[in-house]
């Protein structure tokens, strides 16, 4: 099923149409994503980008608000042909992609022109990119957000991953010339395969279980997505059958019967009751989006003051980037 047709769109006697983008193959799960929803005391989960650094940095490039909705790419990408001028970037995990078949650089804005072909490849690290477009992509908008809820299905196209054939479009803004722009590496989401997680203590941490969680590997399964990731080594897991339903966030630890954690994405739950002695720490929250089964990670404790300071720098150094960019 092909998303509806925006109002403006027109056919083409026996072409494509001749406005927006046209989706010619899917990738694996290619979803509209922002800055996700704020509505969590409703039970509904946040959602977005799993790499929010990602996402802030792409918008910069072609000049759209931070929060502007974009195409996540995870794993392996789409193939789109436009039907119009535009500007657009791709930044994330290192994503082989082409643009007519020359190779297309990632971190950079990029125009393309009307009859152009872009195709995203696969990635050897990391798990996720995002690709804007200047004018942010139309989706459907549900509690503020176009985000894509998978599991929910709504926000984006229909509540679901891109389809071949399924028709993009862009709010029209003025064109802007592509810059010559550099984001600089440390700015950037680390992609691994080796990962540092920085984590804070919990109610549920206990002397036990930050001996056995805590400074040793972890690998990431294969059970991995928007809702979380499952590691593959497992540890004793406290027992309570009288437990409560407790809230959720992103970034916390759950460790369910069998003692394999759980590391939560933007998509996950608002209540659960597994224990959870672990939250990763605002700052390293982007790097659970490029969690890529066979990764390996460690966690090590780190003080509120701490995670504070690591919170402030990085979004110093992004609304930096984001200010030069905009000059």
């Amino acid at each position: 099923m092909t998303a509806p047709l925006p109002r403006g769109s027109r056919p083409v006697p026996g072409g494509p149409l001749a406005t927006g983008a046209t989706v010619l193959r899917a990738g694996v799960q290619t979803t509209v994503q922002d800055a996700g929803r704020r509505v969590r005391a409703l039970g509904v989960p946040a959602g977005g980008a799993a790499d929010p650094v990602a996402r802030r940095l792409a918008n910069a490039l072609v000049g759209n608000a931070a929060d502007a909705a974009g195409l996540e790419v995870t794993l392996g990408g789409p193939t789109v042909l436009f039907h119009e001028a535009a500007l657009v970037s791709l930044c994330g995990a290192p994503f082989d992609a082409t643009l007519d078949g020359v190779p297309f650089p990632l971190w950079r804005a990029v125009p393309v022109q009307a009859g152009q072909t872009l195709t995203v490849g696969g990635t050897a690290r990391g798990l996720r990119a995002l690709l804007a477009v200047r004018g942010g992509l139309h989706g459907h908008e549900v509690f503020g957000s176009r985000a894509t809820d998978l599991r929910a299905g709504f926000g984006g196209l229909e509540g679901r991953a891109l389809r071949p054939g399924d028709h993009l479009t862009w709010a029209p803004l003025p064109a802007r010339a592509a810059r010559r722009a550099f984001i600089a590496p440390e700015v950037r989401t680390p992609v691994g395969p080796r990962h540092e997680l920085r984590v804070l203590g919990t109610g549920d941490l206990t002397d036990d279980l930050r001996a056995a969680l805590l400074d040793r590997p972890f690998t990431v399964s294969p059970q991995a997505d928007r809702m979380g990731a499952r590691l593959s080594e497992s540890v004793a897991a406290p027992r309570d059958p009288a437990r409560p339903s407790l809230p959720n966030v992103p970034g916390l630890l759950q460790l369910p019967p069998d003692g394999r954690p759980i590391l939560l994405l933007p998509d996950a739950g608002t209540h659960g009751g597994y224990p959870t002695p672990l939250v990763v720490i605002r700052a390293d929250l982007p790097r659970l989006g490029q969690l890529r089964p066979g990764d390996t990670l460690t966690l090590r404790e780190v003080s509120r003051q701490d995670a504070h300071a690591a919170h402030l720098a990085q979004d110093r150094a992004l609304r930096q980037a984001e200010w030069s960019l905009a000059q």
